[in-house]
């Protein structure tokens, strides 16, 4: 047996060459389904795949179109999870048996592990394995099974969205690439916000509800009052049209887990956006949903491990207006497109574009059409947009001393992509 780590290099040598072709794969995509389009189309080809993992129903609908011998594992019950794949060449077969799904995650982009397995008496086993699970096991893929099916993905679709920007957005805050420090190894010292504001979302915090819990989150909403005290009158002075919110009480987040708030406090943040007769004219044009929390807005957030300063353009299921403008003019405004990649590529290395669960740095984006391609993946029910950058606890830039002028620097070249993007009635 000979270890694999991309399938995809392997098969490409083995597909043409191929007469017979197996696979057993727990989920399948349009992706890797294409990789078998270059096979002999003489060739024998069956595919046994399972629904259990978020198998695309486009692939299912092409290998159906195209008649190919495909058939479903659709037992109650049961989780089919398997990942082999089958050769024949002349009179010679060959298997790889590991964690890699038919897709461009199992076949190209992920770490997986496969094995090579040439041994005939080993691959002739696993010839009988398939062809029990395929001809007793496999039901046999049709138009209405497709369009059902379908329906029910769909539906999976936006809650795996969710479940998968949460596991991110934890790797994203503790994985070992981003050289994670203990909170406790920080220098506090001179630093606006100090061990006890970043302390008040680890743990369970975030999920608790208790008089503790409340207190700690309490004094970061105060600490973040007191920095609004210093900046909102400066964004004034610049005569800015971005606006606290017109209730004293919701210029920051909630720190109190309420109707209006996260069942997950992992943040607190000061906002500003649009003004209050705006935000009128907007819940008269598009209904209730318009309040601020809905709105692309200028912020400060502050977690358990970093300081962020954004434009926050939309929130998951949020800024519908602004981001359907967006997506028009990049389509229709050549102008546009120019202004929105100048004013991105004028942000600091440090600021990230966030679209579709990716963090790309401004830097780099090649040219208008990379940052419009990124830029139109957007999706508003699905998808956070945003664009900021984050500070360590102990970055001088955010001290006692220095954090007015650098969150006011950050914000000077935000306004005017907040300009740009907002939709106007």
């Amino acid at each position: 047996m000979k270890k694999v780590l991309r399938l995809k290099t392997e098969f490409e040598r083995i597909i043409k060459r191929a007469d017979e072709i197996l696979i057993a794969s727990a989920m399948i995509t349009d992706f890797g389904l294409s990789l078998f389009d270059n096979r002999d189309q003489d060739a024998l080809f069956q595919v046994l795949v399972g629904i259990d993992l978020p198998t695309q129903p486009s692939a299912l609908q092409k290998m159906f179109d195209n008649k190919v011998e495909a058939r479903v594992h659709n037992i109650k019950g049961q989780f089919f999870h398997p990942k082999v794949y089958m050769f024949r060449v002349d009179d010679s077969w060959l298997a790889y048996i590991g964690s890699g799904n038919c897709t461009q995650g199992g076949l190209e982009r992920n770490i997986e592990m496969s094995v090579k397995v040439e041994d005939e008496d080993t691959v002739e086993e696993l010839i009988k394995w398939f062809d029990i699970y395929f001809d007793k096991h496999g039901e046999v893929l049709t138009q209405d099974f497709i369009d059902e099916y379908t329906v029910m993905f769909n539906a999976r679709r936006d809650l795996e969205a969710n479940l998968n920007a949460k596991i991110k957005s934890f790797k994203n805050e503790t994985g070992v690439s981003k050289g994670r420090r203990k909170l406790s190894d920080y220098n506090f010292s001179g630093q606006f916000f100090q061990f006890e504001h970043y302390n008040a979302f680890t743990g369970t915090k975030p999920i608790t509800d208790s008089p503790e819990a409340r207190k700690e989150r309490l004094v970061v909403q105060e600490k973040l009052l007191e920095l609004h005290q210093e900046l909102y009158p400066l964004m004034q002075k610049r005569g800015w049209q971005v606006y606290e919110h017109h209730m004293s009480q919701h210029i920051t987040s909630s720190y109190m887990h309420n109707e209006r708030a996260s069942k997950e406090l992992t943040a607190i943040w000061l906002h500003y956006g649009r003004s209050e007769p705006e935000l009128e004219a907007y819940q008269n044009a598009y209904g209730d949903n318009m309040t601020s929390l809905y709105h692309m807005r200028l912020e400060v957030l502050i977690t358990k491990n970093h300081l962020w300063v954004e434009l926050r353009v939309g929130k998951r299921d949020g800024s519908y207006p602004d981001r359907e403008f967006i997506r028009k003019q990049l389509k229709t405004n050549p102008k546009f497109s120019t202004n929105y990649f100048n004013l991105v590529k004028a942000l600091n290395k440090e600021f990230t574009v966030t679209i579709a669960d990716e963090y790309v740095h401004v830097n780099e984006f090649q040219d208008e059409e990379d940052l419009k391609e990124f830029t139109l993946k957007d999706n508003p029910r699905r998808y956070y947009y945003r664009i900021g950058r984050e500070y360590q606890p102990d970055d001088k830039a955010i001290s006692e001393q220095n954090i007015v002028s650098t969150i006011m620097k950050d914000f000077e070249k935000l306004y005017p992509l907040y300009q740009l993007l907002k939709h106007k009635l």
